[in-house]
């Protein structure tokens, strides 16, 4: 492989995970900044974290239960040591039990000030499947989840609460008979509006039904498009994937397609794998139609540099209205890696379909045919 094209393709490797990161960083504001601390003069507050689960679980799921510990909230614009404030050390919950329901996982009296992220540990974690309980692997074990909105300020005049919205996918990477579970969490944190805040959410434990929830439904559905990918097919000579967006309007931009082991080896925010050279690439267009990433490297290679690259990159897209749904579908032969020397699709096997766009990301697994 050339050096033009290694610095091409370090380039769109970038970009792509910095698209896959959506809902953190830049994309939300957050950074840790110096090492002054915004906290403001004044007695503490209270913070109260609750959490809601719309998980993605195979047929023959009813439980997951996770058990959590050193529940923390970052300062804004504080150093990334010494920014934390631990409001709860350990806990368990059943995400299961949380479809539509926010839960109290702690509350704490916090230094006034303005936060702007939180984290917390998954120490181990069991699914329930067909009735009996399994122990489930989490490839990356501590989440770190931006609040939304610019964060939540937090003082002694008026209650505040954060709720975190997880999406984790349960994937069983064994067989019906002996199944191996893994949990691929993600998160983002909404504030809750201080009108909505009572006294009962500071109860670690307590439960509210977040149905018929206006402010539920309006701070969930801004804070980013909700992709649903509805179907997915993958043999060595074509790729189709389904998406519905159930949230704001998106652009969706990429289609990448890797073998499961690689994804469980490393991820970003448990999204993409790093490696993304051992992975198929595809470039949305405005059309709809995919493009494999290597086909436009061998086309423009010479005459392209990486600006170009990330320009039509960052231009093309197909525009997916909040409600709609789009099928996206490619017919030729799909290589899994960057280079030469790339491998095809195995019939039987398991692999990630990840779709990604404008705050918005959405995997599944197919079993290629």
């Amino acid at each position: 492989m050339s050096t033009r094209t290694k610095a091409l393709l370090s380039g769109v490797a970038a970009l792509i995970i910095a698209i896959s990161a959506v809902g953190a960083a830049a994309l939300l504001g957050f950074q840790y900044g110096g090492l002054s601390q915004s906290s403001k003069q004044g007695a503490p507050g209270t913070l109260t974290v609750m959490l809601t689960d719309p998980p993605r679980v195979p047929p023959g799921v009813t439980a997951i239960y996770v058990w959590y510990s050193d529940v923390s909230v970052h300062i804004s614009e504080a150093g990334q040591q010494s920014g934390w404030r631990t409001v709860a050390q350990k806990g368990e919950i059943n995400l299961m039990a949380t479809l539509n329901v926010s839960q109290t996982i702690a509350a704490a009296k916090v230094p006034n000030g303005d936060y702007n992220a939180l984290r917390f540990n998954i120490t181990s974690a069991t699914v329930t499947f067909n009735g009996k309980n399994y122990t489930a692997f989490v490839p990356h074990s501590e989440l770190f989840i931006p609040i939304a909105r610019g964060g939540i300020e937090v003082n002694d005049s008026k209650p505040s609460a954060v709720l975190i919205d997880m999406s984790p996918m349960v994937i069983n990477i064994g067989s019906l008979s002996n199944p191996e579970f893994i949990i691929r969490p993600s998160a983002v944190a909404l504030p809750v509006p201080s009108s909505q805040v009572t006294e009962e959410m500071e109860h670690v434990g307590f439960r509210m039904d977040l149905i018929g929830k206006s402010w539920w439904s309006k701070i969930s559905e801004g804070a980013t498009a909700n992709l649903r990918i509805t179907a997915a097919s993958l043999t060595g000579t074509s790729l189709a994937v389904s998406v519905k967006n159930t949230g704001a309007n998106t652009t969706i931009r990429l289609v990448v397609v890797s073998p499961l082991a690689q994804t469980l080896k490393g991820g970003v925010r448990d999204h993409l794998p790093t490696a993304l050279f051992g992975s198929a690439v595809f470039f949305v267009e405005k059309n709809g139609t995919l493009v494999p990433l290597m086909q436009l490297l061998r086309t423009g290679s010479e005459n392209h540099d990486i600006d170009d690259i990330l320009a039509l990159l960052g231009s093309s897209g197909y525009s997916l209205p909040a409600g709609g749904t789009a099928t996206f579908s490619f017919t030729g032969q799909v290589i899994l890696g960057l280079g030469k020397q790339g491998q095809g699709i195995v019939a039987g096997q398991q692999y990630l379909v990840t779709v990604l766009g404008t705050d918005a990301l959405a995997s599944t697994v197919v079993v290629a045919s």
